[in-house]
């Protein structure tokens, strides 16, 4: 994920104990929540794209649900791919999980390679504008395929939140209006209380 120097400093620090922190919080059900508004068959055989892939939060819950996809995965923190990259290890999922480094921002190391299914989780947060990831990430999404963006909820909790990671809060207005006015139409949301929700659009 795009994160400014201090925000990428402190990933890197709380990398090794970043997933006991996803548990406390809830993130991990609340992603087998969101992951549901994807529309695909189980048995669908689907190349994915988790930008921002952190320690592999989304990686991890879309592989139980569909055994047949192939993911690339990325993230800008060094020490965040590291631990991901040691539990696909020890998962054997090696041959289902490309993972590297990258941002959000610029330019992926893929030629003319499309996918059916894009994910970012808490990743908008790290830019000033929502819509520059979007336009960068749309070449590499097929005609017809989806796109999950799940934000951190403007609330109490989000704003201390935003405090202690480093990032900014965008409105749901603001996340969603990236994606309606650079061509794609909202198919779908879930909440869940004070703290996340889930945006699943396709690509016209």
């Amino acid at each position: 994920m795009t994160t400014t120097l201090d925000s990428n400093q402190l990933y890197s620090r709380i990398a090794k104990f970043y997933n006991f922190g996803l548990w406390l919080f809830g993130y991990k059900l609340a992603v087998d929540y969101f992951i549901r508004l994807i529309p695909f068959e189980r048995e669908t055989k689907l190349k994915v794209l988790d930008a921002g892939c952190g320690t592999g939060l989304y990686t991890f819950a879309l592989l139980k649900r569909f055994p047949n996809i192939l993911i690339h995965a990325f993230d800008l923190n060094v020490e965040m791919v590291r631990t991901m990259k040691n539990t696909i290890q020890q998962k054997g999922l090696g041959n289902q999980v490309k993972i590297f480094t990258g941002d959000v921002t610029k330019s992926l190391p893929f030629q003319q390679e499309q996918f059916d299914l894009i994910i970012t989780g808490g990743v908008l947060e790290y830019v000033e504008s929502p819509a520059v990831v979007v336009k960068n990430l749309f070449p590499y999404l097929k005609k017809g395929g989806y796109f999950l963006n799940s934000p951190v909820k403007d609330t109490w909790l989000g704003r201390m939140l935003a405090k202690l990671y480093k990032f900014k809060l965008h409105s749901s207005i603001t996340n969603i209006s990236a994606f309606t006015h650079n061509s794609f139409t909202l198919e779908g949301m879930r909440s869940l209380p004070i703290i996340k929700e889930a945006h699943l659009f396709k690509k016209i």
